[in-house]
């Protein structure tokens, strides 16, 4: 299937790098105090009826970009509280890109102003937060670390406080029922080949290879069926691969 193609921007790309670094545990940056994080990796990931959905169910709107959102919307808030008067100069070109419209401060208060522009820029971030995603989701590396530190947070959970979602403690329940625009989305990132093995999915070449979409953590290692957690396999992979690892194809297309 034709996939879209867009121009991202400086923002996402801003994006990009800053979530990188997070899951990869390399991220320093000036809204660090005493070398923590705005906040944590466990804040932005907080269990809710959201969240625990959207480890069940693959959705467009992943794990990932969630976890992006609540860090850009706090690097936001912290600007917001740190540059008082001189906040709307960083606010304006952000929302003029995205093409929306504020109003202007007039009789507020600084401080009431302030809080309104950071709602705009939060509550329209949607297409910075999806255009990083784009990037980031064809590293199956970087899902890999991303779907471990996920793994930490379901370890945690109990079945009892979760039935809805949770078939044992730490475990959520599989989903299998996998919907076409996944299967695409995997089938492109992979180019069509086994992640592990690098071996034809197509039936162009081999006619008796089979897909098979496997969880990069297991689901009985905490692992979720979010598709940051996903990756196309061929069947000897897939029945070779053991519940006890969380290996991720890592194999390269070379174009010459």
């Amino acid at each position: 299937m034709p996939f879209n193609t867009v121009n991202f921007s400086d923002e996402a790309y801003s994006i990009i790098d800053s979530t990188a670094s997070r899951i990869n545990e390399t991220f320093v940056q000036k809204t660090q105090v005493n070398g923590f994080d705005i906040i944590s990796l466990e804040e932005a990931l907080k269990v809710d009826n959201e969240f625990l959905n959207l480890a069940y169910k693959p959705n467009k709107k992943t794990i990932l970009h969630r976890f992006m959102k609540e860090y850009y919307c706090e690097e936001w808030n912290y600007l917001r509280r740190k540059t008082d008067d001189n906040f709307p100069k960083y606010v304006y070109p952000i929302l003029d890109e995205l093409g929306i419209k504020y109003h202007q401060k007039n009789n507020r208060t600084t401080s009431d102003y302030n809080w309104y522009l950071f709602k705009k820029v939060c509550n329209n971030s949607d297409r910075y937060i999806h255009e990083a995603f784009q990037v980031l989701f064809n590293d199956r590396k970087l899902m890999q670390s991303f779907s471990i530190i996920v793994s930490k947070t379901i370890l945690n959970l109990k079945q009892k406080d979760f039935p809805e979602y949770m078939i044992n403690d730490g475990e959520i329940k599989r989903y299998t029922n996998w919907n076409k625009w996944l299967q695409d989305a995997l089938f492109h990132r992979e180019k069509g080949c086994c992640a592990q093995c690098g071996c034809d999915l197509t039936s162009v070449i081999a006619i008796k290879n089979k897909i098979n979409i496997d969880h990069i953590v297991p689901i009985s290692r905490g692992g979720t069926n979010d598709p940051t957690n996903l990756q196309i396999l061929c069947s000897t992979c897939n029945n070779t691969k053991s519940n006890n690892h969380t290996e991720v194809g890592s194999l390269k297309h070379i174009f010459w």
